[in-house]
């Protein structure tokens, strides 16, 4: 038998190439017959030795114990790994070296490892980044949650802060507080538990979003984008003046982009012990003290009330005896008001501000978190 003949003996007796236990290529040679030997300088050994015979591996490969071997298109080397092949011998890939069809090649000459990640070259740097809608370290790229309801049907059911990114989101992905409880999936868009944040806050405020954990709004511009990816309906959890757990769903709920100044322009029919009053709402415009939008005339129910909110203008100038803590002054002898759930009014304070009502009006309530989830 001729060396040649030999050495494709030594290949189908080792045919495990880049350990796959792929078909041998039979591309080894003798020395002697190399046309192209390897110049690369290593210690390991590169081939076999049978009787007076050395045969030699393709470059960039060397003779050893098969392994599940990484590939560009696998780097952790499991998708394509024949396991009966494991333990025999043959030729794979050197240290630092991943499979790339029959080729032995750096990681950095590989592709992106995953269709959701894309290859950048910066200053003779290879770096592959998760696309947009994606996040993870380039290598993994994991879909983006778009809502807590989709974080939810992943199995995550705790309470807790999670990213997300809504369909057409056009800046980064963002954190979100996570409710679980009532068929899971709630996003929360508004939450007061203390005073120790003011809700007294201008157009640009309210429109990006300020808080903390204990007191927030998620911002308008988040809350137009997460109410328009799909259908949403609405709740409201609170904690009265008097320490009563009330609630209220709305089947809708809807809010338009910043060029009609945040209008909620849906806000479907009401359930629950509480806030009926909150349908006066449905159509209108946001409105803070710096971006009056009420159609109150000449009155700037955001500044009244101490809030930014869905005023209406329906009593903003009727003229009541009463005294209610829902009500502003309007005139010696008078009182008015823009809507009956002021829930961003001032923690704790005065006439006009914090309010919530159902058959009854409820001043200064203790808690209050409104929330969304899909509606279908």
């Amino acid at each position: 038998m001729t060396d040649a003949g030999k050495l494709c003996d030594f290949a189908e007796k080792f045919p495990c190439k880049g350990s796959h236990c792929l078909p041998s290529p039979c591309k080894g040679k003798t020395v002697k017959e190399s046309e192209e030997p390897s110049t690369a300088v290593t210690t390991e050994p590169q081939g076999k030795t049978q009787g007076s015979t050395i045969y030699t591996c393709p470059p960039n490969m060397i003779y050893g114990n098969c392994t599940c071997e990484a590939t560009c298109e696998d780097p952790k080397g499991e998708s394509a790994c024949n396991s009966t092949c494991l333990g025999s011998t043959g030729c794979i890939c050197k240290a630092g070296l991943m499979l790339n069809g029959s080729d032995c090649i750096s990681a950095s000459r590989c592709s992106c490892f995953v269709t959701e990640a894309n290859l950048v070259i910066s200053n003779e740097v290879r770096q592959c980044y998760c696309n947009d809608g994606y996040e993870g370290d380039g290598e993994t790229c994991e879909p983006l949650y778009t809502d807590c309801q989709e974080v939810y049907d992943a199995g995550h059911t705790q309470d807790g802060v999670y990213t997300i990114m809504p369909t057409g989101w056009p800046g980064l992905p963002f954190n979100v507080s996570c409710k679980m409880e009532n068929g899971g999936g709630w996003t929360v868009f508004q939450r007061r538990t203390d005073g120790s944040t003011s809700f007294y806050q201008n157009w640009t405020a309210y429109k990006e979003g300020f808080g903390d954990s204990r007191n927030l709004w998620l911002g308008n511009e988040k809350l137009h984008y997460l109410t328009n990816q799909r259908n949403y309906k609405l709740r409201f959890d609170i904690t009265t003046s008097s320490a009563s757990a009330k609630y209220a769903e709305n089947t809708e709920f809807q809010v338009e982009s910043e060029s009609t100044n945040y209008t909620m322009n849906k806000l479907g029919n009401e359930s629950g012990n509480t806030g009926y009053q909150f349908r006066f709402s449905k159509g209108k415009q946001f409105s803070t003290h710096d971006r009056d939008n009420d159609a109150c005339g000449n009155f700037n129910c955001a500044e009244k009330h101490r809030s930014g909110w869905w005023h209406w203008n329906d009593l903003c100038s009727h003229c009541a005896s009463n005294s209610d803590c829902d009500h502003f002054q309007y005139g010696i002898g008078c009182k008015s008001l823009c809507t009956s759930e002021n829930l961003n009014g001032i923690y704790d304070g005065g006439n006009g501000e914090m309010i919530y009502s159902d058959y009854e009006t409820y001043c200064n309530v203790q808690h209050v978190e409104m929330k969304i989830r899909p509606s279908s």
